[in-house]
């Protein structure tokens, strides 16, 4: 497959999550968004059009994964190219099945591909908006909240309030409004993705979908009288990033454990299954295993939520 066919066989539904729409099945064949009820996508044939476009008169609101992400996130055709190529790790004219987005077991090389500087939106003086809505309606503890600020993995979009999440090479953004957004910013490094090691003391890696998820598990750790510092984590940014994870244990070869939190999902249970496979492929002398919410969609569902009621059960 060439490049450009590469970049068209990414699914527009797995595209459109991971830019924090939500899916709604509409029949076998099609699905729509709850943001954009007049958007069909046909997961056949992997193209989309938009109903309000057509019967408004005016061009646009139809076609592949590049029409897309041009039609939703605002890029022109060769950004959007790009940023669909970076984000899934297509490179040039390699061969590349649709299933390897998902359980790519293969660490990328990172001088096949050229990284930018990261894009950060401009900075607010506050941080009252994010703290907020992290406490409020994340339940993220309040010491996890101010470990990532101090440690300059988190601040405050100045023009929307939105969370900013900031690593070494990697940066994504995240609404703190009732319209669920996010997004990796340009310039991202999909071999480091978003990784911190508090200390290199800490001798376990526990690897999961978001920053949200990452900050969610520190949060449980506190609850459970645990030290959130004694441990690494990665967040992969979805779960078609697991190259990541086999990169970062190259770096790291003194992680002895890996974690492996993904949502309890389809999706979450195929990507932790091709984890587990992957680390027994690259010759993982450590350990490795599951690591879900007790009840619950991912971490933050069961903070949220489930955390009490499993206390009392």
């Amino acid at each position: 497959m060439s490049f450009l066919d590469n970049i068209k066989a990414i699914p527009i539904t797995d595209y459109a999550q991971r830019c924090g729409y939500t899916l709604v099945r509409k029949g076998t064949r099609y699905v729509s968004l709850v943001e954009h009820d007049s958007v069909m996508i046909d997961v056949q044939k992997n193209c989309f059009w938009r109903n309000s476009v057509f019967q408004k008169g005016r061009p646009g609101g139809a076609g592949s994964i590049i029409d897309f992400a041009m039609e939703f996130m605002g890029y022109e055709r060769n950004k959007a190219m790009r940023e669909l190529a970076l984000m899934y790790g297509i490179q040039g004219d390699k061969k590349t099945g649709i299933e390897d987005y998902m359980t790519a077991l293969k660490p990328l090389e990172p001088q096949k591909r050229e990284i930018g500087e990261l894009e950060l939106p401009p900075r607010s003086d506050s941080v009252s908006i994010v703290f907020r809505y992290l406490l409020k309606e994340r339940k993220i503890d309040r010491s996890v909240i101010r470990y990532f600020l101090a440690k300059g993995m988190l601040y405050q979009d100045a023009e929307h309030g939105n969370c900013v999440f900031v690593s070494h090479k990697f940066a994504c953004i995240r609404s703190t409004n009732n319209i669920r957004f996010m997004r990796d910013l340009s310039g991202c490094d999909y071999n480091e993705c978003f990784f911190f090691r508090p200390s290199r003391a800490a001798r376990t890696l526990v690897v999961a979908e978001s920053v949200i998820d990452i900050m969610s598990i520190m949060t449980f750790f506190v609850r459970e009288s645990k030290r959130y510092t004694e441990y690494a984590y990665l967040a992969l940014a979805g779960t078609n990033k697991l190259p990541s994870l086999f990169y970062h244990l190259e770096q790291e070869d003194d992680i002895n454990q890996v974690l492996i939190a993904f949502d309890n999902d389809d999706a979450g249970n195929a990507a932790g299954k091709a984890a587990l496979i992957g680390l027994e492929n690259i010759g993982f002398n450590g350990n490795a295993k599951i690591f879900a919410p007790p009840c619950g969609k991912d971490w933050n569902d069961y903070i949220k939520f489930c955390e009490s009621e499993h206390h009392e059960n």
